[in-house]
């Protein structure tokens, strides 16, 4: 496990303009790969769960996970609504409804559909 403090990445080099990546966006953000390489998946590992602490848990393919972005902050403050963190996939494809309300993030091996 990997312990994720969106506080401190106000100060991390490698926070971006999240306008820059996912157009009609705004907040600072960061890549979620370094942090899923830190944890060192298993080679046989598929997805990541997004496990949340409002709605159902949230499902992506290790691939999009490893080009996600997760949200910090918004006009120079942390994010409270559905907070602490808002995950955008790289497409854009979710950029008016990012996964909220994040409590932990699971590795896992999908063996069925």
């Amino acid at each position: 496990r990997i312990t994720l403090d969106p506080s401190v990445w106000i100060f991390d080099e490698r926070r971006f303009d999240l306008s820059k990546r996912i157009p009609n966006t705004e907040g600072l953000a960061v890549e979620l790969a370094p942090f899923l390489g830190n944890a060192e998946p298993k080679e046989e590992a598929t997805h990541v769960v997004c496990h949340r602490s409002q709605g159902e848990p949230v499902t992506l393919t290790l691939r999009e996970a490893r080009s996600a972005y997760l949200c910090f902050a918004k006009q120079g403050k942390p994010i409270r609504e559905g907070g602490p963190v808002l995950l955008y996939l790289a497409d854009g494809s979710n950029h008016e409804h990012p996964i909220s309300h994040i409590t932990e993030l699971e590795v896992i091996r999908k063996t069925h559909p």
